[in-house]
């Protein structure tokens, strides 16, 4: 293709830029599919609890004479068991539909991926093990939670299962540096979950880690991530 003026150039951009949104628009629903079923797990363990306070509260006025103090108490408990629910809800849908980008301490948002994913993972045959001080450091939520959560499905994904994911961080003046190391365990995954949606490939995480500013790289031992600082401005 030849580009004969500026106007050239400019629509060209413009068609790659186009692709390139369209891409990330394919690996962040890839990425939403492989979340999803923990999601769904930890907003339903939610309601289990208001069930089971609900049920036992309806015992309770059954009764002839009910215990009014133990009622109150079923009260509270499901006015908590509530309150946890919507605050669920309201974290899951950041995760599905995020607002504008904010700040996200590193070492919860650190907390929070590996709390999503732990299950899932192991029940791939996958252990993890969080080596990563407690850094008070604010990044984009959004690069925190797609990049970090599509690198560890990759591996997942790519790897021979079990295997160890031993994550570490060091803070750097203008940025955090997380590494996944990949060490092999004996023995064999016994219960893999099988997924109706396609893999998310290392295409798709690298394409989630350029649109979100983070440098990836990774190879047969694990990944690396750089992750810059929060800047309000940008």
């Amino acid at each position: 293709m030849t580009l004969q003026n500026s106007a050239d150039l400019a629509r060209y951009a413009s068609t790659l830029n186009a692709k390139f949104s369209d891409f990330e628009e394919a690996a962040r629903y890839v990425l939403l599919q492989h979340l999803a079923p923990a999601l769904r797990h930890h907003v339903m363990g939610n309601f289990q609890s208001i069930g089971l306070i609900s049920a036992m509260m309806e015992r309770r006025l059954r009764s002839a004479a009910p215990d009014l103090a133990s009622i109150r108490e079923n009260c509270a408990s499901f006015s908590s068991a509530s309150q946890m629910t919507v605050d669920a809800i309201t974290r899951m849908m950041a995760w599905i539909a995020p607002p504008e980008d904010t700040p996200l301490n590193f070492d919860t948002g650190l907390k929070e991926c590996l709390s999503l994913l732990t299950t899932e993972l192991r029940f791939k045959g996958f252990v993890i093990a969080n080596e990563a001080p407690a850094l008070q450091t604010a990044l984009s939520s959004r690069a925190l939670r797609s990049v970090l959560c599509a690198t560890l499905m990759a591996l997942s994904e790519r790897t021979q299962a079990p295997a160890r994911l031993v994550i570490r961080a060091q803070a750097m003046p203008d940025s955090i540096v997380l590494s996944i190391e990949l060490h092999p365990l004996e023995g064999h995954a016994s219960n893999v979950r099988s997924s109706p949606c396609r893999p998310l490939t290392w295409q798709d995480t690298e394409i989630l880690a350029v649109a979100d500013s983070v440098q990836l790289t990774h190879g047969p031992e694990g990944a690396q991530l750089i992750f810059p600082h929060f800047d309000a401005t940008t």
